[in-house]
């Protein structure tokens, strides 16, 4: 499947320019006691770039109204996203900035990911993966609402999820400031103080709860949408400093960083490359035994605990068989659903703490590795898998066989063209299934490919160098 990160740089990717792009603002070199004024970086004013001449849009068919001076969103799937881009010819550095804060003013709904996107290390739209990776926070944790309206809701269990200092921006469930006024707002409006003023919603997020590098950034974007609400966003830009806490903001504070896991689309150790076979089919399991043997290679599986608790699978046993054989097996979820779309986080925790159980009962394993089903990615499933596993690999891909696309069609063979073409980009971490028998049948092609390019070719964790991998 094609990476969601990847879809809405597709422009840039084809190499689009347009001669209406302004300059970026140039850059001075400060005293490090000096305070950075203010990046603006997007006020909507334009429906193809923001303000510092770059490009903004969405991905997934994400359906998007534009108005000078802000633009809304109508969300109905989690992968669907908007990115507002630093720059579109290379990387961009925030290190200026590294102590500020990203500040957002919207409407609407706060359930929704905020992520910082890292460029790869070429800082090249042509290099694989692109972009590199995003760190992600979840929006309701960094909530300020000033004016009328603030909301009182909150259905977060777990004492961890709240911040270090009181404050009513660590919410993980809230009426949308844009749903009908409840009876405290009717009293407002009918007092003898006249209407009320609008509610001004807004985030102010540290840049340093965003783990990338900051010298290699490439965009903002907004993702991992689980409900239909609409967002209207009105400004992104980057702030030296938050509003003390008053009466007027409800004593906002902003909330400590949580833990989301490593997300990993690329091998770190020099010449390596790693195989993550995902989803199989019972019937196709010895031929892809019989391959791996034949070409002497290891690789990691991703398995679903559901498949590991149905007998008639057999899976338990042949992924005892092939942990045996020196490949590593990790985690895939419990029932394989887009985890970012479920409603609560009790349902994402169910998916995670039942798929560690079936592990452990089934094949004796605790695993760090966990592959998104779909390759979805957003701040509660990472914050979830975060509380429930140590220091945890959030592992997608920079190379995609496409036989998500391909195998069921009369050219079966454009997968060969999609891992080609990955690999030739830079690519060096693979997403595949064994669900179809040209999939399986291209498997030895890939892996020869791979070889005669030089690549080592090894499981995930020894291609991150993880120092409890078995020895090469």
């Amino acid at each position: 499947m094609i990476p969601v990160y990847l879809l809405p740089f597709l422009p840039t990717a084809l190499g689009y320019t347009s001669q209406s792009f302004r300059p970026q603002p140039r850059l001075e070199l400060r005293d490090v006691k000096q305070v950075t004024p203010s990046l603006v970086i997007d006020t909507f004013q334009d429906p193809l770039h923001n303000d510092l001449g770059f490009w903004h849009g969405t991905g997934e068919n994400l359906t998007m109204h534009h108005e000078p001076g802000s633009v809304s969103f109508f969300p109905i799937d989690p992968d669907q996203n908007f990115h507002t881009q630093f720059d579109t010819r290379g990387c961009f550095s925030l290190l200026p900035w590294q102590d500020q804060f990203l500040h957002i003013v919207y409407d609407g709904t706060d359930q929704f990911t905020v992520s910082l996107n890292e460029h790869n290390m070429e800082c090249s739209a042509a290099r694989a993966p692109f972009p590199g990776v995003p760190d992600s926070v979840q929006a309701s944790r960094y909530v300020m609402r000033t004016g009328s309206d603030s909301s009182d809701e909150d259905d977060s269990s777990d004492s961890k999820d709240a911040p270090e200092l009181p404050s009513t921006s660590d919410i993980s469930q809230r009426r949308s400031p844009s749903s009908s006024a409840g009876p405290r707002d009717s009293h407002r409006e009918n007092s003898d103080q006249g209407p009320a003023s609008p509610p001004k919603t807004e985030l102010y997020i540290p840049l340093s709860h965003f783990r990338i590098d900051q010298r290699r950034v490439v965009s903002v974007s907004f993702t991992g949408f689980y409900t239909n609400e609409t967002l209207t966003l009105h400004r992104v830009e980057i702030v030296p400093s938050v509003p003390p806490p008053s009466p007027a903001n409800n004593y906002f504070t902003v909330p400590r960083k949580l833990q989301t896991g490593q997300l990993v689309l690329r091998c770190s150790v020099p010449n390596s490359f790693a195989f993550g076979i995902d989803d199989g089919q019972p019937r196709f399991a010895q031929e892809v035994m019989r391959i791996l043997d034949e070409e002497d290679v290891r690789v990691t599986f991703f398995v679903v605990g559901a498949g590991l608790q149905d007998s008639t699978t057999n899976f338990t046993r042949f992924y005892k068989e092939m942990m045996k054989k020196g490949h590593q097996v990790a985690l895939h979820s419990n029932t394989h659903p887009k985890m970012e779309a479920l409603p609560t986080m009790e349902m994402i925790d169910n998916e995670v703490k039942n798929t560690i159980r079936v592990f452990k009962e089934r094949l004796d394993l605790s695993s760090r590795y966990f592959r998104p089903p779909f390759g979805t990615v957003g701040a509660r499933m990472r914050q979830q898998l975060a509380k429930r596993i140590e220091q945890p690999f959030i592992v997608n891909w920079s190379v995609d066989v496409e036989d998500w696309l391909w195998a069921n069609t009369t050219t079966p063979e454009k997968q060969l063209d999609a891992f080609y073409r990955s690999v030739a980009r830079g690519g060096n971490l693979a997403v595949m299934h064994f669900l179809n028998p040209s999939t399986v049948g291209y498997l030895r092609d890939f892996i020869r490919h791979v070889k005669g390019l030089g690549y080592n070719i090894m499981r995930i964790d020894q291609c991150l160098a993880d120092p409890f991998s078995p020895a090469l």
